[in-house]
């Protein structure tokens, strides 16, 4: 008889290998790019993130945070996860508002996404969860 299937371990070890996944097909395609003459890839650590970045940018640059926490689950991202965006020596990220409701996209990572806008663009559909 076969072994008995803890479903939600399995869906969250299923969850984890695809993540990987999607980071090693990002950083195929870069290459890809890089040598086929596409536009020029963000470099890996910014994947997904830079999706984010940008859908924030979309949007004016400021979004609530439900809504920064429904974007963030497109690209993958758990609630928690997100607290990544305003931490370090240069956040991407900061709550603005009287009650700190709001996410602001910082003015560095606005400029990436404008540089980076091509090819964003052109691989968006690719790192947004179904």
């Amino acid at each position: 008889m076969g072994q008995a299937v803890n479903v939600d371990e399995l869906i969250r070890e299923l969850q984890s290998k695809l993540d990987e996944l999607s980071r090693v097909v990002a950083e195929l395609r870069a290459v890809v790019e890089r040598y086929a003459g596409g536009p020029e890839a963000p470099p890996s650590w910014m994947i997904p993130r830079i999706f984010v970045w940008y859908e924030i940018y979309l949007e004016g640059g400021i979004v609530g945070k439900d809504r920064f926490y429904e974007i963030g689950r497109k690209y993958g991202y758990k609630t928690r996860g997100l607290g990544g965006f305003f931490t370090g020596s240069r956040p991407s990220l900061r709550y603005v508002g009287v009650k700190r409701d709001r996410v602001m996209l910082e003015e560095w990572a606005a400029k990436e996404v404008e540089k980076y806008r091509e090819w964003i663009e052109k691989n968006i559909e690719h790192y947004r969860r179904q």
